[in-house]
């Protein structure tokens, strides 16, 4: 086993001593009580059931000497059957286990009715057999044929006797009724420690399971992302995209709007750009935008604008019945050409539109707003129309942003964008630091409770 870093009764300063309260007994000479310590300790660091039996096996026969250990399962078994679910027996002067880790295979186990061990089960009460003498067993043959004497224990879960734990000695009168009473409580307790193990590792391996898929759907989440910045002639933009779990439920993305099947429209090679944000955070979240990037896609009507495309969604992700989740958004068309841009909102926050230059001024596109997508199935979506400037940035941001929490619970807010605004230049990636600094002053080390995406759009 390993050492156990304790104070030793000789160590003590108490050790021998007189005190207020008594006088303490040195117990420095006690080897079985260090071997005790040990053992716990050990037990205590264990993460696989197997070595809770092992390490305690081992303990015991430190203690004791070396002795035949039996354990048994009626777990889910008629009356009167059971498994054999590990043997310890000396062979050779060395303790053979004859199953190491039952756990992991104990529905392959051979189920056994009858012999020495049948008349052991047949009461839930424990059992002191001195003067053992057992013989051509059924079952086990002659694997108890070295044993003298035998204390059979039943371990309960759930209050019902649904394991044993039998052990064997060399001696016809290896054991007393004493040892008997102790051994009770002893292997029931071993008992529960096993099976806490048992339990604490199924959680760790589920846990594990729930977290590689977790990964899983955050890479999916993450390429809906725009591998690349659009390249359009006279704008420039930068991104920034943080995730409060790895799998995020904000969403931006941008597409270049082709010619349809029948024909040119007015959006032909105008740029659309979305930002979107899912209730909640996390797995769930992720789900909803990649509904959302799907049927952004799929819109099938060319030329009806960012509203009717929001209609579209909203009618789709309505008809789901995603009980208690929605998403709000805001998709905008830009045109190159003349810098014109046409916008709906569904209850995302208005975008901001920076003036070039620190200090230029900061306004808020909020003429037209609507309800998150997914809440009502008959939500109707305006459009808005604005003719951008030379050197004015469109930012667009989630309110993972705004809802950013201080010491005090003080929200970021909109404000606080816009006086990060005021005092940068108004290039994209300025906006963005600047956002982004003054966000995390705020924060002042508080963890955000919300993912955060900004993007910056600047045209010439």
């Amino acid at each position: 086993m390993t050492a156990l870093p304790v104070i030793t009764p000789a160590s003590s300063k108490f050790a021998g001593r007189e005190t207020l309260q008594g006088r303490s007994v040195d117990l420095a000479d006690n080897e079985r009580i260090g071997v005790l310590m040990e053992l716990v300790g050990d037990l205590s660091r264990l993460t696989e059931p197997k070595d809770v039996l092992r390490v305690f096996s081992e303990g015991m026969r430190e203690l004791y000497g070396v002795r035949g250990y039996i354990s048994l399962s009626t777990r889910n078994l008629n009356p009167g059957e059971y498994r054999i679910t590990r043997m310890l027996t000396e062979s050779g002067g060395a303790l053979r286990i004859h199953t190491a880790d039952p756990w992991s295979v104990i529905n392959t186990l051979p189920i056994h009715t009858g012999g020495f061990f049948g008349e052991i089960i047949r009461s839930a009460y424990p059992q002191l057999i001195h003067h053992l003498n057992v013989h051509n067993d059924p079952v086990v043959g002659n694997a108890l044929a070295a044993f003298g004497s035998l204390m059979a224990i039943p371990l309960f879960d759930g209050g019902e006797p649904l394991n044993w734990a039998i052990t064997l000695d060399k001696d016809p009168e290896g054991f007393s009724v004493e040892e008997l009473e102790e051994t009770i409580l002893r292997a029931n307790l071993v008992g529960g420690t096993v099976k806490n193990t048992v339990i604490t590792k199924q959680l760790r391996e589920a846990n594990d399971r729930i977290q590689r898929e977790i990964d899983q759907i955050a890479r999916i989440q993450r390429a809906l992302l725009p591998d690349k910045l659009p390249e359009i002639p006279g704008m420039r933009i930068a991104t920034s995209y943080e995730t409060f779990d790895r799998a995020g439920g904000d969403l931006y993305d941008f597409a270049v709007l082709p010619s349809p099947p029948d024909g040119p429209t007015r959006f032909d090679g105008w740029l659309a750009m979305l930002i979107a944000d899912a209730s909640g955070h996390g797995p769930a979240a992720s789900v909803l935008t990649a509904m959302l990037n799907t049927l952004v896609y799929a819109y099938p009507r060319h030329g009806s604008g960012p509203g009717a495309a929001l209609e579209f969604a909203n009618q789709h992700l309505h008809a789901k019945r995603i009980e208690g989740a929605f998403l709000t958004a805001f998709l905008a068309v830009y045109n190159p050409a003349d810098r014109t841009l046409m916008y709906a909102r569904a209850g995302h926050n208005p975008p901001l539109l920076k003036n070039p230059g620190a200090g230029g001024s900061v306004t808020r596109l909020e003429a037209v707003g609507g309800i998150p997508l997914g809440v009502a199935d008959s939500a109707a979506y305006e459009n808005a129309t604005i003719k951008l400037q030379p050197g004015q940035t469109l930012v667009m941001y989630t309110d993972g942003i705004t809802e950013a929490m201080d010491a005090n619970r003080r929200m970021f807010a909109v404000e606080g964008i816009e006086r990060a605004l005021e005092i940068c230049s108004g290039e994209p990636q300025c906006s963005i630091e600047s956002i982004n600094a003054a966000l995390k002053e705020h924060q002042a080390g508080v963890r955000p409770s919300d993912d955060q995406t900004i993007v910056a759009v600047k045209v010439d």
